[in-house]
């Protein structure tokens, strides 16, 4: 058997800073497509608006937009994903339409599906699969997946892709790290950390790139997860895998619409057990699978829930381990001073004149806006982005790998809601390994593996974190 390390690596990962002339033709091509998608498309609303209302013209504009962010390519694909979670600030159709570059981006085509597996599998590595036997299942910003079959008859999702997607990435991002380095001069993000907190997200995203890379993160997240029944990452095929193309357990019948045929109390179950395995990744594992977003996480037919597309994974310090576990736990009990406290002590840059003893108070006042007695559902999206307005108004902004895994939780919000509505990310400061057990009494029955005792559960964690560790 295979390991990550194993993986032929003849097409080794390797990032090269763009140049001055690929970064200028680069900027030039976004505003000219900018431009001939969205002045063709602001004479035709007119057309659209006189004869169907504004309603259609809006409708239209965000698809047109949807169309301008595929075609500039997935590093617009991967804001417009980000962009579709935020419903408490943009308007719900405009969710609904930027929802499609989660798994229905434009598929590859026949060219670059030729183009993918010629260069993953080169001259002298044995192509496994033919071009016409790859079934497209879903398709995103950066890779395309289908659904292949092993000479052995194993059927497999293989994820290839895109070719020549790196150069453009690489330079979309450095593009963006040369407007942000600007922006930090200006007067009202005076302190602001955005050059650091850019290229944290850049490494992050350009992370994706690297199958290698993932196919040891999708495993190493498996085998942390697998203590918590209900919960399925599939196994990697490491000996078809390449640093182009990903092979693994193919999972028949993922549809995001397959909760939808489970009643409120299975629902909530499935949600608890998405929390769950989130608080083990940021507390227990200190692993993290960053892009939780719908396209990434599924109910299976058979009432699992199935993990995919680790890529973008990071790796806590323990010490912001520690920290994010004590935030979640003041705020859930409305602790507002302890949450000030840590935001302080997790500050990269403080103002000279910041008034440490107003942003606590501050603070305590929010958290009891979002958790006292009156206050309706919490939302982390809404609380974070009034958290952070607090930090850019007192001078405090929190070092990029805290506040990095803090925002990616907002991902996680819109997934675990869409499971059920009751359940909020307040959850993540209120469970503990005590309720492994409770939470899935009388689930759906696993066929992988019995339900593990509280013992059990320790014991496989502790070593776990030491083999990481080691």
């Amino acid at each position: 058997m295979r390991t990550p390390s194993d993986i032929d690596a003849t097409n080794g990962f390797h990032l090269a800073r763009p140049g001055r002339i690929r970064l200028i033709s680069r900027a030039i091509f976004i505003a000219i497509a900018s431009a001939i998608y969205l002045l063709p498309s602001s004479i035709t609303a007119l057309f659209v608006w006189t004869s169907s209302g504004r309603k259609n013209v809006r409708r239209y504009f965000y698809r047109s937009l949807v169309r301008l962010l595929q075609r500039l390519g997935p590093t617009f694909v991967k804001a417009g994903q980000i962009m579709s979670t935020r419903r408490d600030a943009l308007p719900s159709a405009l969710c609904e339409e930027l929802a499609v570059l989660h798994d229905r981006v434009r598929p590859m085509s026949t060219k670059e599906i030729r183009q993918a597996l010629e260069k993953a599998y080169r001259k002298g590595s044995k192509t496994l699969f033919q071009q016409k036997q790859l079934e497209v299942v879903a398709s995103g910003s950066i890779a395309t997946v289908f659904r292949a079959t092993m000479p052995d008859g194993k059927p497999v999702a293989v994820k290839l892709q895109r070719p020549d997607i790196a150069p453009r990435m690489i330079a979309d991002l450095a593009l963006l790290e040369v407007l942000v380095r600007l922006a930090e001069h200006l007067p009202k993000c005076e302190g602001m950390p955005l050059g650091d907190l850019t290229a944290y997200v850049s490494t992050a995203i350009l992370g994706q790139l690297d199958f290698v890379r993932e196919a040891a993160n999708l495993s190493r997240i498996r085998d942390g997860l697998s203590i918590i029944p209900g919960i399925r990452v599939p196994s990697i095929i490491f000996e078809a895998c390449r640093p182009g193309c990903l092979v693994m357990e193919f999972i028949p019948g993922l549809d995001s619409k397959n909760v939808k045929a489970y009643p409120p109390m299975w629902r909530k179950r499935f949600a608890q057990t998405a929390l769950l395995a989130v608080r083990h990744m940021i507390f227990v594992d200190g692993f993290v699978h960053c892009d939780l977003h719908p396209g990434n996480l599924y109910i299976s037919c058979d009432g699992e829930i199935i993990i995919l597309d680790a890529g973008f994974s990071v790796q806590l310090s323990d010490r912001v381990r520690q920290l994010m576990a004590e935030f979640f736990a003041a705020l859930a009990g409305g602790n507002g001073c302890r949450c000030a406290e840590i935001i302080i002590e997790s500050a990269a840059n403080k103002r000279h004149d910041t008034n440490l003893k107003g942003f606590i108070d501050a603070v305590v006042k929010l958290v009891n806006v979002y958790n006292g007695p009156s206050a309706a559902n919490f939302e982390l999206m809404r609380f974070g982005d009034a958290l952070f307005d607090l930090q850019r108004k007192f001078g405090l902004y929190a070092e990029s790998d805290f506040a990095f895994p803090l925002m990616s939780l907002a991902v996680v919000e819109n997934t675990v809601k869409s499971l059920s509505s009751e359940l909020d990310l307040q959850e993540l400061g209120r469970l503990d390994i005590s309720r492994y057990t409770s939470l899935t009494t009388n689930a759906i029955p696993s066929s992988r593996q019995p339900e593990p005792t509280i013992s059990q559960i320790g014991a496989v964690s502790t070593s776990l974190k030491e083999s990481y560790l080691n």
